[in-house]
């Protein structure tokens, strides 16, 4: 589903698909379940899902035109089958007839018509709007120069949808699982306006769930089977509860006792329980990474600070990744290798993987070294360009287990290494924290991401003049213009050469300052084995909770 603010969020996951996939799987199950989660839903309108919690709840109770199985293979969902045309530029996908909504009303073409419409709609606002660049005509919409019934999508008939595109897109039937792409009745979207998705009651679910218990805000929530899904034999499942668990012993201790049946493992509890017959580890394609508000943080001599190169670099320069993921996160994770996590792609010439063959070794231009001496040259240079001799920065941070290990770390590393260097560590709620990253209300904020889709540009779009997930406003035009390069063209070398350059670029300016790369652990009870982790065979690059038919 879609991204942290996807990005922001990408981490503690509880990482639970609901439902089996094919048609060879068990029979339905009647057991109740519980698991930890490690934040709040903060919105069940897919147009605005931001956060990874949302994601997962929305990835059990909706269903788009497919989902997602091994090797990050495009499989089924509300589309039974579906064609490409030779030159890659119209896809069309032939509807089950047997899909319905919660309501009993049957999911048709039209619901995706109107669901990527108002998607790509300016006035709805969507953050994620700017997946749609590509399909015919969605870039000019989004920039109001066409209006939305002009996107490249059509209904033909009652089950059968067509697409568009402008150019070919290698990765476009991984792309259309993503939660911007879902359908939408548009009789209750419309019934409820602006309060749509903001309550368990006042969405439209299509997929093998529905939510009961959240009013929009809460700790607790559970789904039950949708007595209308296409596929019932599917679903394991009888009912979940979510319980929110920010606090990694609590979630241990609850485990042990019966009272949820998984919860996420950090630190020393990996070590401890990774031979415990519960135990599970899930590769990722997610990230950590600091982004620095060169628009509107809290003084004007942050805003020049953080419009330094120089002093950008100094604070990356200081993190000792390796250190940080070996002996402080010690859970698996890995460090990052710049912004785009392993797994994202290969070179089409050679196979080699992109966040390596993007890797800059020069301590001066890789943005994600560990170097002090260059650090503290770099931030003596920086701040003497600025004129300052101290900088106060406000960190802020989830308030869970493993946002509070990495604030302390940087706030450590940044006032022990640079001089002058004060850290302020603020904690909200994950909700709290996006709103603030929405909003422009900070000067250093921890951000994650979960990958859309398998490919580097998942990552790198992200940066771009403009793009609604540019929270920093980093803002480089070579950049741009390679991302402009590989987002429109179909030559597969060119592509990957353009993204390269891109990720250097990105990192010899430290428009971001990458941490490490996530590897989740789990205990979770034995007898769930119908619930999914990763359903996508553990292929770093795609979160672990999808669609239907799992």
């Amino acid at each position: 589903m879609s991204k942290v603010f996807g990005i922001i969020a990408a981490v503690g996951l509880s990482g639970v698909a609901l439902s089996a996939c094919g048609q060879k799987a068990a029979a339905a199950s009647n057991q109740n379940i519980s698991v930890g989660i490690a934040s709040e839903i903060q919105m069940l309108d897919p147009v605005h899902d931001v956060d990874t919690t949302s994601s997962e709840i929305i990835g059990n109770t909706e269903e788009g035109l497919v989902t997602m199985g091994k090797q990050n293979k495009a499989e089924p969902g509300i589309a039974k089958s579906w064609t490409k045309s030779k030159d890659g530029l119209t896809y069309t996908f032939n509807l089950r007839h047997d899909a319905k909504w919660n309501d009993g009303t049957p999911v048709t073409a039209q619901d995706f018509v109107y669901g990527w419409r108002r998607g790509v709609d300016p006035k709805t606002a969507a953050e994620n709007a700017y997946l749609f660049s590509g399909i015919k005509n969605a870039d000019a919409i989004i920039a109001n120069k066409k209006d939305p019934d002009q996107l490249g999508i059509q209904a033909n008939g009652k089950y059968q949808v067509t697409v568009t595109l402008e150019h070919p897109i290698s990765y476009f039937e991984q792309l259309v699982q993503s939660a911007i792409f879902l359908p939408q009745e548009q009789k209750v979207v419309q019934k409820y306006g602006k309060k749509y998705g903001t309550d368990a009651t006042k969405v439209a679910y299509d997929g093998p769930y529905t939510i009961k218990k959240w009013n929009g805000s809460g700790d607790s929530w559970t789904l039950t089977k949708n007595n209308h899904y296409w596929n019932p034999n599917n679903v394991h499942l009888n009912q979940v509860t979510y319980q929110v668990v920010k606090e990694s012993s609590t979630g241990l201790n609850m485990f042990e006792s019966g009272q949820i049946d998984q919860t996420t493992l950090i630190g020393n509890q990996v070590q401890n329980e990774k031979n415990n017959k519960s135990y599970t580890k899930v590769a990722s394609g997610s990230n950590y990474f600091v982004q620095l508000n060169q628009k509107s943080p809290s003084s004007t001599i942050l805003k020049k600070a953080f419009n330094n190169v120089d002093i950008r670099k100094a604070l990356s320069l200081s993190i000792d990744r390796q250190s940080f993921v070996n002996n402080t996160l010690n859970d698996g994770s890995t460090a990052a290798l710049g912004i785009v996590t392993t797994g994202m792609g290969q070179n089409p010439s050679g196979g080699e993987d992109f966040a390596k063959a993007a890797y800059v070794k020069n301590d001066a231009d890789s943005g994600v070294n560990y170097n002090i001496a260059l650090a503290k040259q770099l931030w003596a240079k920086g701040m003497k360009e600025i004129g300052a001799t101290s900088l106060n920065v406000t960190l802020t941070a989830d308030d869970d287990d493993t946002h509070d290990t990495i604030v302390q770390y940087l706030q450590n590393a940044w006032t022990k290494n640079l001089k002058g260097m004060r850290v302020t560590v603020r904690k909200v709620p994950k909700t709290t924290r996006v709103k603030y990253l929405q909003t422009g209300n900070f000067d250093a904020i921890i951000s994650g991401w979960s990958p859309d889709y398998s490919d580097p540009s998942t990552f790198l779009d992200m940066f771009t003049t403009g793009n609604s997930y540019n929270f920093g406003d980093y803002s480089n035009s070579k950049f741009d213009a390679d991302m402009k390069t590989a987002d429109n063209t179909a030559d597969a070398k060119t592509r990957w050469n353009a993204m390269v350059n891109a990720e250097q670029t990105l990192m010899k300016d430290q428009g971001v300052i990458p941490l490490y790369q996530l590897s989740t652990s789990y205990l979770r009870n034995t007898k769930l084995k119908n619930v999914i982790i990763n359903p996508a065979g553990g292929n770093p690059g795609w979160r672990g909770v999808y669609l239907a038919n799992k």
